[in-house]
């Protein structure tokens, strides 16, 4: 639509609305139109010619009595009406457009604001007759929102309310507002229950539906309240259904009234009828519902069942066992069911400290009294007491005193702690009770299995660690050296809970001996102190119980006990020869004295040497005699090693591992066992603590080979020969074969 310069027109109207009015007006009676907020609204206007040889040249539309026209369909430069020109101000540019295609025709108002509401002009311009003037009153209609239905609390209600309990009286509120103010009448379907309403002086309509009491047959009734004030827009619409909980009407246990044997499953069935919603079915022991049994529920029409499957335990004797049925919240709608329980069962019995002991109070020297507590049914014919898995007994010299039902613990000491118990019986058999672990506090002790022997250099520090038991374990440690002397420019420690470090710097030869660590707590000072010793450091002692764990045809594992370390960090060396020292088969370094050399030719004789190493040397070793297996079968043959130590003295002392272990035990393996001709009896002997170094044992055994093959003895039982190699302190020995 062309919109026409709106200036020169406002002039022109200006003009032509004096002439109209000096020339007379031709008016139309009032029209009264209703529009509803947000909808559109068509305002009438009669632009019909008196005469058929006339036309329509202008149509103005003022409002609530302004000069000004807002909208204007202008045809007088020729044409028909629906080809004029349209224009309208800003205020309804968007929202107005003159319809002459209607009959009448009307100007088509959108989207009705409250702003909207009052008298609009329209005028009409023709060709011949006199203008033609009508006037039509536009009032807004708000619609009703959609009403809220609340109960007595101010609560909106949607959708299915409740449960409501049968027989309550229900109380709906339902409000809504709009222009002019809603009418709210309530329904029960098509059927009018209420049609009085009130207003609030906000112009809020409501109205309140009362029911005195609901039946069971409201169960989902569904109640509408409906708000409308006028006849144009459909009305506004809020329903709510009614749901409601029923009372059950029977409750019936099947294998109810006799006694019950503990831990045997009792099958019982709970059948009930009339209740809703879903009902409750729950199973009871005395005052606790029954939580770990099995419960199905099944419905069948008005029908409900649950199956318990209960095994009674030895304290259900004398609880009510019952079925409830219920909606809790129905003031008197639970249904019970039940009987009281007879159950034999085997004693209960709860062993706990005399009433006036507290655990964290008890100390060596204090009198402890246990109280053992029986449930049985029937009742018990004998108590015992129990420490440690061991009977105890009447004791009166050990202050151990066992009275029917109590046990007094005289003076207890740190070998009293421990768990004890009590076990009782009767017809049905025998139990025992729970576990009490008796805590006494005791002075500090040395901690067993501990080092006690540390190496220190001159002038280097070297720390060592006390540890001790105790109880509580918040202790304080002073340390001394097993002498007179003043060790404070030596000596210097530090204490964590029960261990303390003590580092000391030994500078002259009197600084090295005994150094003696003691612990004190609340309960006293510890009575004999932890001793250790600090010797000059030196080289590690040879290891010893040395084993053979795994044998088979390409390996072996060796497992030994480490000796001293010489007061240093050590590990441990295994060469692994040919049983005449001529070829190095394997060499093993470890933290641990445990070794497995494999990749080993199977079915062959070997010289094990085993040694220990630290910062001052390496220990003298220890060397054995092994083989691998020759092929997968078992090896049916008893070992014997042999190994001869040679004394300054020349006596002989035999070192032998040749225990066979038993089948299946977790002992330690013995060496498999080679035949006395297939291997070179001459080992190296240890002599005087000092290392044999690998160079002599070669040499010992080379030699010995050497004198073998002149002597043409071969397999033969051989004169033991004691030979003694020069400046080294040691001697060869040839062993016999056993």
């Amino acid at each position: 639509m062309e919109i026409l310069n709106f200036h020169s027109l406002f002039i022109w109207l200006i003009f032509w609305n004096s002439a109209w009015r000096i020339q007379g007006q031709n008016s139309e009676p009032l029209v009264s139109l209703q529009g509803v907020l947000g909808r559109n609204v068509n305002l009438p206007c009669n632009i019909t010619p008196p005469g058929v040889d006339d036309d329509v040249t202008l149509v103005l539309w003022y409002r609530d009595g302004f000069s000004t026209p807002f909208y204007s369909l202008d045809a007088r430069r020729g044409g028909l009406l629906g080809e004029g020109r349209h224009s309208s101000s800003d205020n309804y540019a968007t929202r107005t457009y003159f319809s002459t295609v209607s009959k009448p025709a009307v100007l088509q108002l959108e989207s009705v604001t409250l702003k909207d509401k009052g008298i609009y002009t329209c005028r009409v311009d023709f060709k011949k007759a006199r203008t033609r003037h009508s006037e039509v009153s536009l009032s807004v209609i708000i619609p009703p929102k959609d009403p809220l239905i609340m109960n007595t609390n101010g609560e909106i209600l949607k959708n299915i309310i409740g449960p409501f309990d049968e027989g309550d009286k229900l109380e709906l509120m339902c409000e809504s507002e709009g222009f002019p103010v809603p009418k709210l009448t309530w329904w029960q379907g098509p059927m009018l229950l209420d049609n009085t309403y009130g207003v609030t002086p906000h112009n809020i309509s409501y109205n309140l539906l009362e029911v005195s009491e609901l039946k069971r047959q409201d169960l989902f009734t569904e109640f509408s309240c409906l708000a409308s004030n006028n006849n144009i827009s459909v009305p506004a619409l809020a329903s709510v259904m009614i749901d409601m909980k029923l009372r059950p009407i029977i409750v019936e246990i099947d294998g109810a009234d006799h006694p019950l044997s503990a831990n045997k499953v009792a099958h019982l069935q709970c059948r009930t009828a009339g209740a809703r919603p879903n009902v409750t079915i729950t199973w009871w022991l005395g005052s606790k519902r029954i939580k770990t049994t099995t419960v199905r529920t099944t419905d069948s029409s008005s029908m409900s069942v649950s199956r318990l499957s209960f095994k009674p335990s030895k304290e259900d004797t004398g609880k009510y066992l019952s079925c409830r049925v219920e909606n809790p919240s129905i003031q008197n709608g639970a249904l019970e069911r039940g009987w009281t329980l007879n159950v034999y069962h085997k004693p209960k019995l709860t062993l706990r400290l005399g009433s006036k002991l507290r655990h964290f109070r008890l100390q060596e020297g204090n009198d402890v009294y246990l109280e053992c507590d029986v449930v049985a049914n029937p009742w018990i014919t004998e108590i015992r007491w129990k420490f440690e898995g061991l009977d105890l007994h009447t004791n009166t010299s050990a202050g151990i005193i066992i009275s029917n039902q109590s046990l007094v613990l005289q003076k207890v000491k740190r070998a009293n702690r421990g768990r004890y118990l009590c076990a009782a019986s009767n017809s049905e058999g025998q139990g025992e009770s729970n576990s009490l672990h008796l805590k006494v506090q005791f002075r500090p002790i040395c901690k067993s299995h501990q080092k006690l022997t540390y190496g220190a250099a001159r002038h280097e520090p070297a720390q060592l660690s006390c540890d001790v038991e105790a109880d509580p374990g918040n202790v304080t440690f002073h340390w001394r050296f097993n002498s007179s002397k003043d060790a404070e420019d030596v000596l210097t420690f530090t204490s964590d809970k029960t261990r303390s470090i003590a580092t000391v710097i030994p500078r002259m030869d009197h600084d090295y001996g005994s150094l003696l660590c003691w612990a004190s707590n609340r309960v006293g000072a510890q009575q004999k102190p932890c001793v250790f010793s600090v010797v000059p450091e030196g080289p590690p002692n040879t290891v010893n119980n040395c084993s053979l764990r795994n044998q088979t045809v390409r390996s072996v594992t060796v497992e030994c006990v480490e000796g001293y370390n010489g007061g240093l960090s050590q590990h441990f060396v295994m060469e692994v020869y040919d049983k005449n020292f001529h070829t190095l088969q394997a060499n093993l370094t470890t933290r641990e004295p445990t070794f497995e050399a494999d990749n080993l030719p199977r079915g062959t004789d070997f010289l094990v040497v085993i040694y220990a190493v630290n910062a001052k040397g390496r220990s003298h070793p220890l060397v054995m005699r092994t083989s691998t297996l020759p092929g997968p079968q078992t090896q049916s043959r008893r070992d014997k090693i042999l190994t001869e130590l040679a004394t300054p003295d020349h006596e002989t002392v035999k070192w032998t591992n040749s225990k066979k272990p038993k089948r299946g035990s977790g002992s330690q393996s013995s060496w498999d066992s080679v035949a006395c001709n297939k291997i070179n009896t001459s080992v190296p002997l240890l002599h005087d603590d000092k290392p044999i170094p690998s160079d002599l044992v070669m040499d010992v055994v080379r030699d010995y080979t050497d004198n073998k093959q002149e002597n043409g003895q071969n397999g033969h039982s051989e004169t033991k020969i004691s030979e003694t190699f020069p400046g080294s302190g040691y001697s060869k020995i040839r062993n016999i074969c056993v």
